[in-house]
């Protein structure tokens, strides 16, 4: 039978002794260990419940599955989740893909680091150091059901990976009542989701702005029937590949990102890039027209490749259908530096139509408004220049329509949201406080 972790949230006390104790265990500089609260602030009439989590080390592992370098693998006596340091190119793909928070950022390596499980301790015998030094013996190690746990906290992600974690408290959500509760005003926050933040991101909005722009350039040149400029192709696509260096932890380490085709959407992503530098240049040098056929397929489907990386994931409609997907961006810009205009209006109408979805749909501060008015207002503008044939090959023009995209793209980041625990956490307590209202 397989071992995992097993908790009662009832007797946790949020102590912190079980990330103390996996700290001092294993002399790390992060705290791979964390004790989520809901409900942190003790608003009245909401439990205030804890939950000890580290990895989970989950049977259908996506941070293995979907590591680029394959550094993560299983360890296979005690079946932990480790991470294999020499391999590793800190793209911290892996954060993105986690729901439980479990890789934290090692500053002094600029890689991930995560809990072991204590693995070398489990092959002799011994326990975890985080559920021995657990004083109220909520966390508990030892074997566990196939099954999931029918206690599951409501804010737990469940994303049928099969986490190595049970629960045995009971569902209690009935705390004690604050007599008399007209005194009290029950005032909960406001839901602080927890997405991408995309000033840490700005070299990926980058580089995947800067590749779509090429691939367009690259297929309204095949519409056109005439070949893209050399200076420019080979400018663009160079700052792109240079740019998505600068994400990286460690950047020595970069060619083992094409080392886990198998399973990985980002070591696809990054294959297929190699293949789309190498079939432009191939269009540059030789001038044939077969080349940049096979060029502007290959590009379309690197796009395909890099929008499979965000949906991966975040597996909701609202990104798979998102304004600010590279392939659907790609086929805007195409139409519109080729001056094509039934193709350009029928695409601006999904990307119109997509903005004020997610406008709907989002909660949206009013600097993020601005943005997305702005975007909006940036497509009409260029595309009634285009449909009106009054100077939409103007570089001014231009310039302003690949603004609006940039935005978008921007936009696209900002709406990013894969699924996470904290996340869970505020949507959960922002659910019940309005229940409890």
């Amino acid at each position: 039978m397989r071992k995992g972790f097993i908790f009662n949230h009832n007797k946790c006390v949020a102590c912190g002794a079980c990330s103390a104790s996996c700290v001092l265990e294993n002399g790390w500089d992060f705290h791979s260990r964390r004790v989520f609260t809901f409900n942190i602030e003790a608003f009245p009439s909401i439990a205030v419940t804890n939950l000890s989590m580290a990895c989970n080390h989950c049977d259908t592992a996506v941070c293995l599955d979907g590591c680029p370098t394959a550094s993560y693998y299983r360890e296979p006596v005690t079946g932990a989740v480790l991470i294999d340091d020499s391999k590793c190119i800190g793209c911290r793909y892996c954060y993105w893909n986690c729901p439980y928070d479990a890789p934290k950022f090692d500053s002094g390596k600029r890689i991930p680091g995560k809990c072991n499980l204590c693995y070398s301790g489990l092959i002799e015998g011994r326990l975890p150091a985080c559920s021995n030094a657990c004083p109220t013996g909520a966390l508990e190690f030892g074997e566990i059901s196939d099954h999931s746990s029918e206690n599951i906290l409501p804010w737990f992600p469940d994303n049928n990976l099969n986490p190595g974690l049970r629960f045995t408290g009971e569902k209690n959500y009935n705390p004690l009542r604050i007599i008399p509760e007209s005194v009290f005003k029950n005032e909960a926050p406001p839901l602080q989701t927890q997405k991408i933040d995309i000033s840490g991101e700005w070299s990926l909005i980058a580089f995947s702005f800067l590749t779509t722009v090429s691939v367009a350039t690259i297929i309204s040149s095949l519409i056109n029937g005439i070949f893209p400029d050399k200076v420019f192709s080979v400018s663009i696509i160079i700052i792109a590949g240079l740019i998505s260096l600068l994400h990286l932890g460690n950047r020595l380490n970069a060619w083992r990102a094409v080392t886990n085709l198998k399973t990985s959407p980002l070591s696809r992503e990054i294959l297929l890039f190699i293949f789309y530098c190498a079939s432009l240049i191939a269009v540059l040098v030789f001038q044939l027209p077969s080349i940049l056929i096979v060029s502007s397929v290959v590009g379309m489907t690197l796009l395909i490749a890099i929008d499979k990386v965000y949906t991966y994931s975040d597996k909701r409609k609202s990104v798979f259908f998102h304004s600010g997907q590279t392939f659907l961006t790609a086929l805007l810009i195409a139409s519109f530096l080729a001056g094509i205009v039934i193709p350009f209006i029928f695409i601006a109408l999904i990307k119109l139509s997509s903005s004020v979805y997610n406008l709907i749909i989002n909660t949206i501060s009013s600097a993020n408004l601005r943005i997305r008015f702005f975007r909006i207002a940036l497509l009409l503008i260029t595309g009634v220049s285009l449909v009106s044939g009054i100077s939409y090959d103007d570089h001014v023009t231009i310039c302003l329509f690949l603004t609006g995209e940039l935005f978008d793209r921007i936009i696209f980041y900002l709406d990013f949201d894969p699924l996470n625990i904290k996340t869970l956490i505020n949507k959960q307590l922002d659910a019940a406080a309005d229940e409890k209202k």
